[in-house]
């Protein structure tokens, strides 16, 4: 008997409280930030599958959002920093991957097509990817500024400076035009 009215009484008082509880809502974006910036700090410290995890989390928390591009950006560097370390050649698959990612959601950040290619030069694909870009150019006009890195790594500055000057030309007013022209800058009179 009195373990019937212990009972009742408890679940009484878990209902008050509960009822108490105030309930808040996920700020998926917040969340999603905060994971990415545990990420850099991970990455600061060298702990780059720590590192790996987070940018991870922080993705698929907020998968849709622009500012994805820059986790998926980051996952990428992090899968390039263990390559440099133990030469797995499947990181620069998935770092490849990664940067493709970030350009699908982000594509004015002349930085993730510079980590692109740093990825194709790991795999050492850079002739095969610019031959592959330089025909699809049509489709996608942003191809033109990868191949135009692409040359750059490999040492073809005219080429490089032209592919990339024509690309300012036709597209003068993007945000990236001013990346890329301070890039040409770096070389037109070499």
């Amino acid at each position: 008997m009195y373990f019937k009215y212990f009972f009742v009484s408890v679940l009484l008082l878990f209902f008050i409280n509960a009822a108490k509880c105030e309930i808040t809502p996920v700020d998926a974006a917040r969340n999603a930030k905060e994971h990415n910036n545990q990420g850099v700090i991970f990455m600061r410290e060298g702990d780059y599958l720590a590192a790996i995890k987070e940018f991870k989390i922080a993705i698929g928390i907020n998968p849709k959002a622009q500012s994805t591009s820059v986790y998926y950006n980051n996952l990428g560097q992090a899968y390039m920093k263990i390559y440099e370390i133990n030469k797995n050649r499947l990181l620069p698959v998935w770092a490849q991957s990664c940067f493709e990612n970030a350009l699908m959601g982000d594509c004015m950040n002349i930085t993730y097509y510079k980590n692109l290619v740093s990825a194709y030069e790991a795999r050492g694909v850079l002739s095969s990817k610019a031959s592959q870009l330089l025909a699809r150019k049509n489709e996608n006009p942003y191809n033109a500024v990868t191949v135009g890195l692409i040359y750059l790594r490999q040492n073809k500055i005219g080429a490089a400076v032209t592919m990339l000057d024509t690309f300012c030309s036709e597209y003068p007013d993007l945000i990236i035009t001013d990346d890329i022209k301070r890039i040409i800058a770096k070389y037109e009179f070499i």
